[in-house]
C-alpha cells in the first residue's frame, strides 16, 4: 500500500503547510456543464473532500470518528463567493483552515483556487498569480446518530487546537459573516499584515 502512495507521490490525502490542509483536484468531465465550466454545486464536493482529507492528515478520520465515538460533522452553514469558474481538466487546489472550536460547532475557512504554476501542484505555497475561484466559510456542527448536537470529541478538538484553533467557551463571535479572506487564498484575513 505504502508502495502504491510513493508512486502518487504520497499526496493522496493532500498536506498541511502550517496550519492550512492542501488538497489537490482535477476537474473531470463529469463535474462540468456543456460549456466545460465546473458546476457551482461541484465546489461543494471538493470542499467536502478537502475536510474529509484534512480529518484523516490529522490523524482523526471522519469515519473511524464516527465509529468509535458515535458523532459526525453536518454543515450547519455556509457561505459561498464565486470569483471565477473552473473549468475541464484544470489542477485545483482546496485549502481548508479551522478557524475555531466551540462546544459543538467548528468553523472553517475553504478557498479553491487555480495554481498558475502549469498545472503542478507544488508543496501548497501559493503565488500572487494563483487564480482564488471560490471562498467557502462553514460552520460545522458535531451531531450524534440522533442529529442533536453534541460536543466535539476531545481527540478532534486537540488535533484543531494543534493547528492554533482557538477554543471558544460559550458564545462565539461570528467571524465568518462579514469577514473576507486574502488574495492569496491561504485562509488569512484581508486585513492580516501581508508577508510581501
Amino acid at each position: 500500500m505504502s508502495e502504491a502512495l510513493d508512486l502518487l507521490g504520497g499526496h493522496l490525502s493532500g498536506h498541511m503547510v502550517g496550519d492550512v490542509h492542501h488538497f489537490p483536484v482535477r476537474v473531470y468531465y463529469e463535474d462540468t456543464d456543456a460549456g466545460g465550466i465546473v458546476y457551482h454545486a461541484n465546489y461543494l464536493r471538493y470542499a467536502e473532500r478537502a475536510r474529509t482529507e484534512m480529518l484523516r492528515v490529522l490523524g482523526v478520520p471522519h469515519a473511524e470518528q464516527v465509529a468509535t465515538t458515535g458523532v459526525a460533522f453536518a454543515v450547519r452553514r455556509c457561505t459561498m463567493d464565486f470569483l471565477a469558474p473552473a473549468r475541464l481538466e484544470d489542477t485545483l487546489l482546496v485549502r481548508s483552515r479551522i478557524i475555531s472550536v466551540t462546544g459543538a460547532t467548528v468553523l472553517a475557512e475553504q478557498t479553491i483556487y487555480r495554481p498558475q504554476s502549469g498545472g503542478i501542484v507544488t508543496a501548497g505555497q501559493a503565488t500572487e498569480d494563483d487564480q482564488v475561484l471560490v471562498r467557502l466559510t462553514l460552520t460545522l456542527a458535531c451531531i450524534n446518530a440522533q442529529g442533536r448536537a453534541v460536543r466535539v470529541p476531545t481527540p478532534v478538538a486537540q488535533a484543531f487546537a494543534r493547528l492554533g484553533a482557538s477554543r471558544e467557551s460559550g458564545e462565539e463571535k461570528d467571524r465568518g459573516a462579514g469577514e473576507k479572506i486574502n488574495s492569496k487564498g491561504d485562509g488569512a484575513s484581508a486585513d492580516a499584515p501581508s508577508e510581501e
